[in-house]
């Protein structure tokens, strides 16, 4: 692990690190840690599987958007400054598409996908309403997903872990998956993910990725906590997500990112 003083950048997933589940707000201590740490030049970054195309996505991040340098969308299939300027861009594959449309219709499972700046659901089940609920967001709009319409930014699946494992993955060519408490996976390109994004990042600012630190709760979050100098996982994260990381904080409620830095000796 690298030494802590060395550290220059930062990555923060959102929801169940960043944002609280319980009061889907920031934690008045973390907010004021975030302002401190942009005060002193080191540079932050949200790294989601939110797209920040959409704009009840983004508006997570509206208290902190001042002293964020760039964001990591879509668990690595989008990366861009504040400005706009996108960094790196990449696609779920077109067969592997293919075959989750269908594998969505015959097994009745919701298809969540973005275009322009609006999301959509292909079903309305119960997975659907009870992960709106927990992310604090409005349940997407019902649309179905046409074959000739062009490939959307996002893709996600409501799906139990077990139904993914049997009825999912097997179809998957070039793409992986990462589910997310039981309800949603997100559908990933082969090779990306926050670790990619990071990297992209790191590229574009002239930053070596040991001298970064992460934080996360997530199994989308795993490959990032691996690849920083510094992995730190929420403490209400999974045990395989803990143990990806080189320090388990407090949660989300409990300023959780704040304890962090900390006890690294950044504050």
């Amino acid at each position: 692990m690298i030494d802590p003083k060395q550290i220059k950048a930062l990555f923060f997933d959102i929801d169940g690190t960043l944002v609280s589940y319980q009061t889907h707000r920031i934690h008045p201590q973390d907010l004021e840690t975030l302002a401190s740490l942009h005060e002193r030049g080191i540079k932050l970054f949200i790294a989601s599987g939110r797209d920040f195309g959409v704009p009840r996505e983004a508006a997570a991040i509206d208290e902190v958007r001042p002293f964020m340098d760039g964001l990591i969308g879509a668990n690595g299939q989008r990366c861009e400054l504040m400005d706009g300027t996108v960094i790196s861009s990449y696609p779920i594959d077109d067969e592997d598409l293919q075959r989750v449309r269908e594998c969505c219709e015959e097994n009745h499972f919701a298809l969540l996908y973005y275009l322009g700046a609006q999301s959509y659901v292909t079903e309305m089940t119960d997975k659907v309403k009870e992960f709106a609920a927990l992310v604090g967001l409005p349940v997407p709009l019902l649309r179905p997903l046409a074959p000739e319409e062009p490939t959307p930014r996002k893709i996600c699946i409501y799906i139990s872990a077990a139904d993914e494992i049997r009825a999912l993955r097997p179809l998957l060519k070039h793409t992986l998956t990462a589910n997310s408490r039981d309800l949603i996976t997100d559908l990933i390109p082969e090779g990306i993910g926050k670790d990619s994004g990071i990297r992209d990042v790191c590229a574009w600012f002239g930053i070596d990725p040991l001298h970064t630190m992460a934080f996360g709760d997530g199994e989308n979050d795993m490959s990032m906590l691996k690849a920083a100098g510094i992995g730190v996982a929420m403490g209400p994260s999974p045990e395989a997500v803990k143990a990806s990381a080189d320090y388990i904080t407090g949660s989300a409620e409990e300023a959780g990112i704040t304890q962090a830095l900390k006890h690294f000796g950044l504050l």
